[in-house]
């Protein structure tokens, strides 16, 4: 995309509003003030009403639907969140791999892959939504927004007599400014240069946080969250910032050690009680395989590989083992026999 692609994205966002143009009629979509936004949640309400008294689907009635036709499952619900799992650790791995630029694209390949698998059950379970209360009653509400934003060029509001007010809605839910295009427009002038000099009012867009649109809010977000990597004493390079996949890997590997730092705390902590200082072995109890993998994490390589070790024995016999028998407790006897023999060798020699 080329710079004019970029700022006329930014004109939009600080002026809160899309100009399109339909033939030979120009008309300007605005964002919906905060008076118009409130009796927008009364229209919601009004058709919700309507809908559910008319006998429309509430949304566990669609989901029974869906399952019902094996359109929808909750195995698509479970593959979503390790779909983006995946991604989070090929977002580590894409950071970690910057220098390599081949594996890089398969990385990023990988990653849209994934992306679109999540697109696809995303759609199954939203597949029937215009058709629930809740579905009919946003439409009306989306509906009901436009009408009082769209104005033509000398400001007046614009009649949908003649033009259908769904096809609008259409365009204009195809021009939703992506995240992708504010980060790019967020760490690169104009924009950049505007923000910094609007710091000094804390006023970027002339309104508080408050009146500021979602766009304006999230070019905002965007631009604080760059300042805090250019500050950050750990902050990656020009290069890595300005790509947005090993960007997010770094943030990734960031809180991970955030979180690893804040265990490890939690864990000394602990160990400081005197009952349990001097413990060869400590036991914490895990409600869940995410809290055990946690727990798991907090060991030390050597200690991960006994565990390992010591769930592999247990699953190899049959009936019950005893806390002896464990391979690291007989390697331990053994290597404290041969020390005893070393010993009472010594002393015979003497």
């Amino acid at each position: 995309m080329d710079d004019i692609y970029y700022e006329r994205i930014l004109n939009r966002i600080i002026q809160g509003r899309l100009r399109l143009r339909l033939g030979d009629l120009v008309l300007f979509i605005n964002e919906p003030s905060l008076e118009i936004l409130e009796e927008s949640f009364e229209k919601y309400d009004e058709a919700y009403k309507k809908a559910y008294f008319s006998g429309v689907y509430i949304e566990q009635e669609i989901l029974e639907v869906l399952v019902e036709n094996d359109l929808w499952s909750p195995i698509d619900e479970k593959r979503i969140k390790e779909l983006a799992d995946d991604i989070e650790n090929d977002k580590v791995e894409a950071f970690k791999e910057f220098l390599d630029k081949k594996k890089l694209r398969q990385i990023k390949f990988r990653i849209k892959q994934r992306e679109q698998q999540i697109a696809e059950h995303t759609w199954k379970k939203n597949q029937l939504d215009h058709l629930s209360c809740t579905g009919l009653a946003n439409f009306a509400r989306r509906s009901w927004i436009l009408s009082q934003t769209t104005t033509t060029e000398d400001g007046s509001i614009f009649n949908f007599d003649k033009l259908s007010l769904t096809h609008v809605l259409d365009i204009y839910a195809s021009n939703t400014i992506s995240n992708k295009d504010i980060r790019r427009i967020a760490r690169t002038d104009p924009w950049r240069s505007m923000w910094h000099a609007s710091k000094k009012r804390a006023l970027p867009f002339g309104s508080d946080s408050v009146r500021m649109n979602k766009d304006q809010l999230n070019l905002t977000s965007y631009s604080s969250m760059y300042d805090n990597v250019y500050e950050s004493p750990d902050a990656p390079s020009e290069q890595v910032v300005e790509d947005d996949v090993c960007l997010d890997g770094w943030f990734i590997v960031q809180r991970r050690k955030r979180e690893k730092e804040k265990k490890e705390q939690q864990v000394n902590d602990m160990l400081g009680n005197g009952k349990v200082a001097n413990s060869q072995e400590v036991f914490l109890m895990a409600n869940s395989q995410d809290k055990a993998k946690e727990i798991l994490d907090l060991n030390d390589p050597l200690s991960r590989s006994i565990i390992e070790q010591r769930n592999a024995a247990i699953d190899n016999t049959e009936g019950n083992m005893h806390f002896k028998e464990l391979p690291d407790m007989k390697q331990e006897r053994m290597i404290s026999a041969v020390n005893s023999a070393k010993t009472a060798t010594k002393r015979r020699g003497k």
